[in-house]
């Protein structure tokens, strides 16, 4: 069962995963396509600037962040943590670890209400007329994956080998 789970997660995530690096890539390219139409052309594209802010910034920045979890790059501030002797360190790790994930449903739950509210509304984006509803889903889509990754995680910390307290890769 665990297996079957586990292949069901990974697939969620490359999903999430690839949709921020085609928002990325996507925005990259409309960005600089709007550049060269603004100052070479004269001509900015329409809706650029908006497509850009509230939907795939939001996506490349949301939608990866069990992503950031899983490979150990979020930034943490450690130079207390690291001074505290073995089982002091676990006990704050473990606390750290529970804020964490007390924060993720909070933002979880809160941003699914505005979520929820903003479908029920039919603004658009306005210089194009694409619905701004299906952006404020991505900000729960974002942290509920994060959620399920701390979940998984949170009989790690006990071992001391969390994904959360992993140390950083040597930089070149």
């Amino acid at each position: 069962m665990s297996r079957i789970l586990g292949k069901l997660l990974a697939g969620c995530e490359a999903v999430l995963i690839g949709t921020a690096v085609i928002a990325t890539a996507v925005m990259m390219l409309l960005t600089s396509a709007d550049a060269i139409g603004r100052y070479v052309f004269n001509s900015p594209i329409m809706g650029a600037y908006e497509l850009t802010e509230k939907y795939l910034m939001v996506a490349a920045i949301f939608l990866g962040l069990s992503f950031t979890f899983r490979e150990g790059i979020f930034i943490r501030v450690t130079f207390l943590v690291d001074r505290l002797p073995p089982r002091s360190r676990r006990v704050s790790e473990f606390v750290s670890h529970l804020i964490t994930i007390a924060f993720s449903l909070f933002v979880v739950y809160a941003s699914g209400g505005q979520a929820l509210r903003a479908l029920s509304d039919d603004t658009t984006l306005s210089t194009v007329p694409v619905p701004i509803a299906p952006a404020y889903c991505l900000v729960p889509l974002g942290f509920l994956a994060l959620l399920v990754m701390l979940l998984i995680d949170l009989p790690r910390v006990r071992k001391g080998n969390s994904l959360l307290f992993r140390e950083e890769a040597p930089t070149s």
